[in-house]
Order: structure tokens, then C-alpha cells, then sequence
């Protein structure tokens, strides 16, 4: 299944996360706000979050682009 973590701010200035489903339903979410921002993610990683980094591309351009 395909989920989308969503890390925010409530009215209240807490941190709070969402997992949410790839249709944008919410699947779950935090039952607390959180002070801190790495509180907050420390509490979605034990619920099943894992940071993944964005891919960089590694095609390369072709030679007509290159020189440019």
C-alpha cells in the first residue's frame, strides 16, 4: 500500500503527523501534538514511518544537450 506521512502544525503551535492513504484518506494520526518537530517524527517511526530521500536522476543528457 502506498502511504504519504504528513508532519504539521495544529492551531494549538504542537506537532502532529498523518498517514495517509494514497487517495489522501487519512489512515491514521498522531493522538498527541508534540513541542518538538523530532519528537513528533521519533513517534511516526514507531508507527511504521521511514525517511526516505529524494532520487537523484542519473541519466545522462545527451551529448546535444551537454554543449550547450
Amino acid at each position: 500500500m502506498n502511504l504519504i506521512w504528513r508532519f504539521y502544525v495544529d492551531p494549538n503551535h504542537r506537532w502532529r503527523w498523518q498517514c495517509l492513504k494514497f487517495d489522501r484518506t487519512v489512515a491514521t494520526e498522531s493522538a498527541n501534538g508534540y513541542q518538538e518537530y523530532e519528537q513528533c517524527v521519533a513517534d511516526a517511526k514507531r508507527k511504521g514511518y521511514v525517511y526516505l530521500p529524494s532520487q537523484v536522476s542519473t541519466r545522462v543528457q545527451p551529448r546535444s544537450a551537454r554543449s550547450r
